[in-house]
């Protein structure tokens, strides 16, 4: 198989997983107006990305490739996803990777089964790990022989790519702002990227406390459009 069609395919935001009906807690923000236009989605995709991202999810997908690449054993395996389910203190965003992983995981095992991420399913499955969407991630594309850099650079973009589509619909932006925010992001993305590996083990899990209380909030808005 291709790594980078892979890689397109599963990183593709009409991969059925489920990730546009998620917001993060963005819908909160807009709906107390902190979020309005296209000026403030960009300082809140770059935020996220530098101050959230960066610590949580994109560092539980660098310790995942690293288990991939040292062939770890279950039990580390279970550690580092029951680490990222105390890290992940709001419920709909614990919930939201759970499922994400798990359809993730899924779909996976239809295209090409990988013995590392059958094995996670079944025990997300007989409820013996949480399960995690950045975990699924890195198992699946490290088997396809995918680069580490590639994977993660997508893996960024992804997010940041979900997000833009929320600000568009949400905000409202349009796609053209939507789409050169993305492209102005780039270099975050590399900085990001080439900065992971030297991130500090104390800091993985480091909290962005605005995202998660509005995260926290978005559970009692009275209306709501997305799940998390």
């Amino acid at each position: 198989m291709n790594p980078l069609l892979t890689l397109m395919q599963i990183n593709d935001s009409v991969f059925p997983i489920g990730g546009f009906t998620h917001s993060y807690g963005l819908e909160t923000y807009i709906t107390k107006g902190l979020v309005h236009d296209s000026k403030t989605a960009k300082e809140y995709a770059q935020t996220l990305l530098e101050h959230s991202f960066y610590y949580n999810d994109a560092a539980f997908f660098h310790k995942t490739w690293q288990l991939c690449e040292t062939k770890a054993t279950k039990k580390k395996v279970a550690e580092l996803d029951a680490l990222i389910t105390a890290f992940k203190a709001p419920y709909e965003i614990r919930d939201a990777s759970k499922k994400l992983g798990i359809r993730f995981l899924k779909l996976t095992e239809k295209l090409q089964p990988v013995k590392r991420c059958s094995a996670y399913l079944k025990a997300i499955n007989t409820q013996e790990l949480h399960g995690h969407y950045a975990m699924a991630f890195a198992m699946f594309a490290h088997a396809q022989g995918i680069s580490y850099t590639d994977a993660l650079s997508a893996f960024y973009y992804n997010s940041l790519n979900g997000i833009m589509t929320n600000c568009a619909k949400l905000v409202p932006i349009s796609q053209m702002d939507a789409q050169q925010i993305l492209f102005k992001l780039q270099p975050l993305i590399n900085k990001l990227v080439a900065a992971q590996p030297a991130l500090e083990e104390d800091l993985i899990g480091n909290c962005c406390i605005a995202q998660d209380i509005r995260c926290m909030q978005h559970e009692k808005l009275y209306t709501r459009i997305y799940i998390s």
